[in-house]
C-alpha cells in the first residue's frame, strides 16, 4: 500500500481500485504500515 500510495503517487481510490479491494481496506493497511514502519525506524533510531 505504502509504494502504491506514496511512491506510485496514487489516491486510495486508485489504489483501491488498481488493486480490486474496499478503499476501507486500503486506509487500514496503509494505516498500520505506515506505523509498523515507523517503529522500525524509531528503533534503529533513524527517527524520534
Amino acid at each position: 500500500m505504502i509504494v502504491h500510495a506514496y511512491y506510485g503517487g496514487r489516491s486510495i481510490v486508485e489504489v483501491a481500485r488498481e488493486l480490486n479491494i474496499p478503499e476501507g481496506t486500503v486506509k487500514s493497511r496503509l494505516h498500520y504500515g505506515l506505523r509498523a514502519l515507523r517503529l522500525a525506524l524509531q528503533k534503529k533510531k533513524v527517527t524520534r
